[in-house]
């Protein structure tokens, strides 16, 4: 399967790139779901390009955005390379998360107008992308989100009340970013909001990136992309 790069303007000027995957021709009835995804510090890497081909075999009309071109347009950033590394980080601190989430918002509008998308909408999103996904389901009219191990979240639990649809938070009990006392504090701070459930991994950060040998785990990857085409393949309905 093999997307196309589209280009979406944003609410206040200017313009991003955004790696698009359709669901192939006849593989489901009807138009399906869209899902934004949200790539990590490294911005939209082939990795990153992948799993949107996964998530569209999957049966979604799926739309990888890039999140730091305010600060950098194209930025993709080779995880091996510890300068380029460093500069991820250095842009995961210094995002507008207001302006990216109406960036989102505007990828959303996008995916809502192809002919391709029935109306319904998730968001989904790694590491830096899934702080963005909680936000989106915070401040947003969205349908379903999925975050994968979301590394800044608890710098905004006070908006954790405000989310509505059924959102899913995965984490590793062994992430570095966000050591198991900082997730337990999350937990607590978003335990009575039923609409979220959070699953924890006896893994840590990065579990799903398939790239990263060091961090990968076949076994929680698996696991978290089988509860999130769960949640998401209610979309489906009418």
């Amino acid at each position: 399967m093999s997307g196309q790069n589209i280009r979406v303007s944003a609410s206040d000027g200017g313009e991003f790139g955004a790696y698009v995957a359709l669901p192939e021709s006849g593989s489901a009835p009807g138009p399906a779901p869209g899902i934004v995804l949200l790539h990590e510090i490294f911005g939209v890497t082939p990795w990153i390009t992948d799993t949107a081909d996964l998530f569209a075999a999957q049966g979604y009309c799926v739309a990888a955005p890039e999140m730091f071109w305010r600060l950098e347009p194209s930025f993709v950033a080779d995880f091996r390379d510890p300068a380029q590394r460093e500069k991820g980080f250095q842009y995961r601190g210094l995002i507008d998360h207001d302006k990216a989430v109406d960036d989102i918002a505007a990828v959303i509008a996008r995916l809502k107008a192809m002919p391709e998308c029935n109306g319904k909408i998730g968001v989904t999103g790694f590491c830096t992308g899934g702080t963005l996904t909680y936000l989106a389901a915070a401040r947003l009219d969205i349908d379903a989100a999925v975050a994968y191990y979301g590394t800044q979240i608890h710098e905004f639990l006070d908006e954790g009340q405000k989310i509505t649809c059924p959102t899913i938070l995965h984490a590793g009990t062994s992430d570095e970013h966000v050591p198991l006392e900082l997730l337990k504090q999350i937990e607590a701070a978003l335990a009575g909001n039923g609409n979220i459930t959070i699953h924890e991994y006896d893994s840590g950060h990065a579990f799903a990136h398939t790239e990263r040998a060091d961090h990968y785990s076949a076994e929680a990857s698996e696991q978290a992309h089988r509860r999130t085409f769960a949640l998401f393949n209610g979309l489906r309905k009418g």
